[in-house]
């Protein structure tokens, strides 16, 4: 399966995001969303009833220049004597 790219509005021509569109960029379901909200991992503005999500914070994180994740090892990996049993 081929991995589109993330296509993110220009910030200065669409300054927020609804919680479906960034739900849709990020690849999840609207509930994770929220749950990211409600836990503060992901910022938000409350206008009235709505949620807005600043595009400029969001398209700050998610850019081609990060590492990929299967450059980064679990602590657990990262132990010197993995893999070795205790005598």
């Amino acid at each position: 399966m081929e991995k589109l790219p993330i296509v993110l509005p220009d910030p200065t021509e669409r300054p927020t995001l609804t919680v479906d569109a960034a739900a849709d960029i990020l690849g999840v379901d609207r509930k994770t969303v929220y749950a990211a909200i409600n836990s503060g991992e992901l910022p938000c503005l409350r206008v009235g009833r709505r949620i807005l999500i600043s595009t400029a914070w969001l398209a700050a994180r998610i850019t081609p220049e990060q590492k990929p994740l299967t450059d980064i090892r679990s602590p657990r990996s990262q132990h010197p004597a993995q893999g070795e049993l205790p005598l």
